[in-house]
């Protein structure tokens, strides 16, 4: 997806030329113990990746390529860094380190955006301005329209803001957070009978594909997602066939198929104007089969247990970045049976289904 990057190198070189009598920048890779430190430097930049629901710092086995912005106090553009090796990123002791004027900053990072397969990009507007409120990030279209590139590359956001004084090294940590989710939806009769991907069609609506600098989401017009992989899987019911199969590999009366739908979208947020919505048509007559807003059912099963404070809804859906539904469907007129569903391996017993 080369042909999706935004040329920004010519912007970047003007900003350096501004700015090369007043500051000097260098990144250092990885800083090993046993070599030489870094030259002196007014600031080195730890990434993490913690804002997981496994509270963990993932970024070294799921970032895969970088891109540092720094802005000032004022928010004008200052310096751009990249990191493009994998093997860099993998090693937990990565730094970016860079020698600044004194003052006080704002770091930009973005993970995903300088791959060869990213997925987003930024806008024509950030080649005309040097300005933090201008920089803004967007879902590229070709994702939502070529059926080779549905499946979104990773995309992650970082922001931190720290201060340098002269002769002093800061350390300073970017917090990252990932804006792609995964979704999976499966379809099965009830009674276990044959069901076929082929005759259903799956949809995801949503306006989520513009950011601002704050990596909120910008009014940008509802797009559809659909998936990027449609199959029907058989699962074995007989004791000791706990493995899936595809499509046509069905080699056992007795095993049950699904038709599944696999989708990425960008990040799910809640309370916008346009709600997220599943859509499942049949194909033979284009009748609804269901229609839910995706973030309530998300959200059935946000707990606090074992936390110190509890978690806000947008945290949950920022944290949690894989989502599986699983619907049984009447095997008569193959419409939802809506009292039930299958959130992320938890059912749910439904008494009230209007959201």
């Amino acid at each position: 997806m080369k042909g999706f990057k935004t040329n920004i190198y010519s912007i970047v070189g003007a900003a350096f030329s501004a700015a090369s009598m007043m500051m000097l920048s260098s990144a250092c890779g990885i800083i090993n113990e046993d070599l030489d430190p870094c030259p002196d430097a007014a600031v080195n930049l730890r990434f993490v990746y913690e804002y997981n629901m496994e509270f963990a710092n993932a970024f070294h086995n799921q970032v895969d390529c970088l891109s540092l912005y720094i802005y000032d106090e004022e928010g004008n553009f200052v310096t751009k860094q990249t990191e493009l090796t994998r093997e860099n990123l993998a090693d937990e002791n990565f730094r970016i380190s860079l020698k600044l004027p004194e003052g006080n900053y704002r770091a930009i990072a973005y993970g995903g955006m300088e791959c060869r397969d990213a997925s987003f990009i930024h806008p024509t507007a950030f080649s005309n301005t040097n300005e933090l409120a201008d920089l803004t990030v967007a879902l590229h279209p070709d994702c939502l329209s070529d059926d080779n590139l549905r499946k979104l590359h990773n995309h992650f956001y970082g922001s931190a803001r720290f201060s340098v004084s002269q002769n002093t090294t800061t350390e300073a940590r970017v917090e990252m957070m990932r804006n792609t989710n995964t979704v999976q939806v499966a379809l099965q009769h009830v009674s276990g009978s044959p069901i076929s991907h082929e005759d259903f069609n799956f949809s995801i609506t949503d306006d989520n594909t513009l950011f601002d600098s704050d990596n909120n989401l910008l009014p940008n017009g509802e797009v559809t997602y659909l998936p990027f992989l449609s199959e029907t899987r058989y699962a074995g019911t007989q004791p000791g066939e706990e493995s899936s199969r595809a499509d046509d590999d069905a080699d056992n009366a007795n095993d049950v198929s699904v038709a599944m739908a696999h989708f990425t979208t960008s990040r799910i947020v809640r309370n916008k104007p346009v709600r997220t919505t599943l859509t499942v048509t049949r194909k033979s007559d284009n009748s609804e089969v269901l229609r839910i807003p995706l973030v309530n059912y998300m959200l059935l099963f946000k707990s606090d247990s074992g936390l110190v404070e509890p978690m806000a809804d947008q945290e949950y859906l920022d944290r949690e970045n894989s989502w599986r539904f699983v619907f049984f469907l009447d095997d008569r007129n193959d419409t939802w049976l809506t009292t039930r569903i299958v959130i992320n391996d938890w059912e749910v017993r439904i008494n009230d289904t209007e959201f």
